[in-house]
């Protein structure tokens, strides 16, 4: 019942140009994080966050219901908090997420960029993206 919780992202729709990099279950996480992650008060985040090996306590600015003690809620997102310090079965969960995630940069670092898009010369900072 609490592993559902950890799933549910939405995977987009795979170019036939561009082979996609594979997050496996670091997909059902729209921020993950190994040390921390910090909002303010007008933030509006849809999907779940995790860190982890960092504590929930690495979570910070948000508005969090702990009444849980394998995943916390918040006005400020649709989605769940995951922390390596939450109960089982989330620590085991998001190691392999966490692993997941790194094995995904590896691959996609070794990729060669064909297309020569360098979106704002690698500074996204500022912007806001869509599909």
């Amino acid at each position: 019942k609490n592993i559902a919780r950890h799933g549910a992202a939405s995977q987009g729709k795979q170019s036939e140009a561009v082979v996609q990099v594979d997050l496996r279950t670091a997909a059902n996480y729209v921020i993950l994080a190994k040390t921390g992650i910090s909002t303010v008060p007008s933030s509006s985040i849809t999907g779940n966050i995790s860190v982890s090996p960092a504590a929930g306590t690495d979570m910070t600015g948000f508005s969090f219901d702990k009444s849980s003690n394998v995943f916390w809620t918040s006005t400020q997102m649709t989605g769940f908090a995951f922390s390596s310090t939450h109960s089982t079965p989330t620590p085991a969960i998001l190691t392999t997420a966490v692993s997941d995630m790194e094995t995904a940069y590896t691959n996609a670092s070794q990729r060669i960029n064909t297309e020569g898009y360098n979106l704002g010369g690698g500074n996204l900072g500022g912007l806001t993206l869509t599909t």
